[in-house]
C-alpha cells in the first residue's frame, strides 16, 4: 500500500492523521516531526525551535486541507507531505478550503478534460527526462534544490540549456552552474511576448494579443529566466558546471570582476575545490578549457504565428515540446503546490498575472484516468514531489501559467569542460582530476559524513528528549 508513497507523505486523516515515517511505516503527526527534524536539521537551539515551528504550521495546514476534503465528501487529486523546504519556509499559506475544493477528485467532476489534437503526427505522451521522446534517452541532468533561496529563474534557465546542449550534440547532460546565473545576471529588462490564442475560448481575458513584461534580476529576490538566458548568451557567454562553480544560495554579484560563490572552503561547507573555480567571475570571460556550455539567443515558444490551425492553449504546448524541453513560469503559491507530493496538482485559474510567480522546466505531457496532465522538472531537490517533478493538469485557459512563458534557447553548444567521457580503458577525466584522485576524495567525503550524521542524530536525539 505504501510503496507509491515517499517519506514525509500525508496518507489520510480520519479519527487522526498517519503520514509516512522511515521503513515506509505509517506514523503519527509527532513521530513524523521527530523524523523530519532528526533527518534535514543541522544548527543551534533557536534555528531548530524556529524549524519545528515552522514544520508544525505546515503540518497543521496540510492536515486542515485533508479535514476540508472529508467534510466535502472528496478525495483530493494529490497527495501532500513535507520536504526539507519547511523547515525554513514560513510564508503565508493558502486558505486550506480552497486547496482541498480545487483539487477535488476529477472523477466526481461533471468531465474529464481529454485533449484531442488537431495534429494526429503528435504523440500521446512524452518524456524528455526519459527515454519516452524522439531521442529516445533522457536528456535531462539530474533534479537540483534551490533551498530557500528566490533563484528558481537561475535552476530554469540552467535546466534549459543543458537540455538543449544534450539534445543537440547527442552526449550526456552535464549539470550547469545556477549560481553562476544568480552571481552574474542583473540586468533590467522588456520584453514583449506575442499570445495568438489571447481573447478565444476559456483564457483569461487580461491576456492580451501583444503584453510588454519589464523585470530585473534580482538574485535570492526574483528573476526572469528570459534575462538569464539573455545575458547567458551576450555577457557571460561561456558556461560553467556546477561542480566548477557549486551552488551558495547567495545574492553576491562580482560587479567588480572580484571571484562569486564558492571559493573558499569556508563558503563550500568543506567541499574540495575544482581547478576551475579560480575563474568564477563575473567581471571576465571563463577560458574555453573551463567552460562547459554556450548559448547563442533564446525565443518564446509560442507567437504571433503559432496559431494557423487552432488555438487551444494546451495543443500549442504540446507542440512546442516536441524539439525539446521549454523554460516555464506557474503559479506555485496556491493550491499547495509547495507542499505537493504525488499524484495531479490542479492549479486554481490565472485571474491576474502577479498570480505567475514560479520558473521550472516543461519536460512532457501524458494522460491518466483524471485527464492530461503536463509533467515539469521542479529545483524543490528530490524530496519534493515525484522525487522532484511534479504532473499538473491541463486545461484549456493558461494550464497554471505554461502558456504565458514558455520558451526555449538557441544555438546550444559543449565547451570542453563538459567532456566527461571513458574512451576504452582510459582514465575518466572529471573536472581535471583522474578517477582514482576522485575515489580518494570521495572516500574521504563519505568517512566525514558518516561522523557527522551520527553526530546529528545524536543532537538531534538529544534535542528531541528536551523539547518534547
Amino acid at each position: 500500500m505504501l510503496d507509491n508513497y515517499s517519506f514525509g507523505t500525508l496518507v489520510a486523516c480520519d479519527a487522526d492523521c498517519r503520514w509516512v515515517g522511515n521503513g515506509r511505516r505509517l506514523v503519527s503527526s509527532e513521530r513524523i516531526l521527530h523524523e523530519m527534524l532528526a533527518m534535514h536539521h543541522r544548527g543551534d537551539d533557536a534555528a531548530y525551535d524556529a524549524a519545528k515551528r515552522n514544520l508544525r504550521a505546515h503540518m497543521a495546514y496540510m492536515e486542515e486541507v485533508y479535514w476540508h476534503a472529508n467534510a466535502l465528501n472528496h478525495q483530493l487529486t494529490m497527495k501532500l507531505g513535507l520536504n526539507p523546504r519547511h523547515l525554513t519556509d514560513s510564508d503565508a499559506k493558502t486558505d486550506p478550503f480552497l486547496v482541498a475544493r480545487t483539487n477535488l477528485m476529477l472523477s466526481k467532476a461533471p468531465s474529464v478534460r481529454q485533449l484531442q489534437s488537431t495534429s494526429p503526427t503528435l504523440p500521446t505522451s512524452l518524456n524528455w527526462c526519459s527515454t519516452n521522446n524522439p531521442k529516445k534517452r533522457s536528456v535531462c541532468a539530474e533534479v537540483k534544490s534551490q533551498k530557500s533561496c528566490g533563484s528558481c529563474w537561475a535552476f530554469a534557465a540552467s535546466d534549459l540549456i543543458e537540455t538543449a546542449v544534450a539534445y543537440t550534440t547527442g552526449n550526456a547532460p552535464v549539470a550547469l552552474s545556477s549560481q553562476q546565473l544568480l552571481s552574474c545576471s542583473k540586468r533590467a529588462e522588456v520584453h514583449t511576448y506575442n499570445y495568438c490564442f489571447a481573447n478565444s475560448g476559456n483564457v483569461p481575458k487580461w491576456l492580451q494579443p501583444r503584453m510588454p513584461w519589464s523585470s530585473q534580476n534580482n538574485g535570492c529576490d526574483g528573476g526572469m529566466t528570459h534575462i538569464a538566458l539573455s545575458e547567458a548568451a551576450t555577457r557571460i557567454k561561456n558556461l560553467a558546471t556546477r561542480l566548477d562553480w557549486p551552488y551558495a544560495e547567495d545574492n553576491a554579484a562580482a560587479s567588480g570582476g572580484g571571484p562569486v560563490g564558492p571559493v573558499t572552503p569556508s563558503s563550500t561547507n568543506g567541499r574540495r575545490e575544482t581547478p576551475a573555480a579560480g575563474y568564477n567571475t563575473c567581471g571576465s570571460l571563463r577560458p574555453d578549457n573551463a567552460t562547459a556550455a554556450h548559448i547563442s539567443g533564446w525565443e518564446p515558444a509560442l507567437n504571433e504565428k503559432s496559431c494557423t490551425d487552432t488555438k487551444d492553449p494546451a495543443v500549442l504546448l504540446r507542440r512546442a515540446l516536441q524539439t525539446g524541453p521549454l523554460a516555464v513560469a506557474i503559479n506555485a503559491r496556491d493550491g499547495g503546490f509547495k507542499d505537493y507530493k504525488n499524484g495531479l496538482h490542479i492549479c486554481p485559474d490565472i485571474t491576474q498575472p502577479s498570480m505567475i510567480d514560479h520558473a521550472l522546466l516543461l519536460v512532457g505531457y501524458d494522460s491518466g484516468p483524471s485527464g492530461d496532465y503536463w509533467i515539469l522538472k521542479n529545483s524543490y531537490s528530490t524530496q519534493w514531489g515525484l522525487q522532484g517533478f511534479v504532473h499538473i493538469k491541463a486545461d484549456d485557459r493558461l494550464n497554471c501559467g505554461l502558456n504565458v512563458f514558455p520558451i526555449r534557447v538557441l544555438g546550444a553548444s559543449a565547451g570542453s569542460a563538459a567532456n566527461v567521457t571513458v574512451d576504452g580503458g582510459g582514465d575518466l577525466d572529471f573536472a581535471g582530476l583522474s578517477f582514482d584522485t576522485w575515489i580518494i576524495v570521495a572516500a574521504g567525503v563519505a568517512l566525514g559524513t558518516l561522523i557527522l550524521t551520527v553526530a546529528g542524530l545524536v543532537v538531534a536525539k538529544t534535542r528531541m528528549r528536551r523539547h518534547y
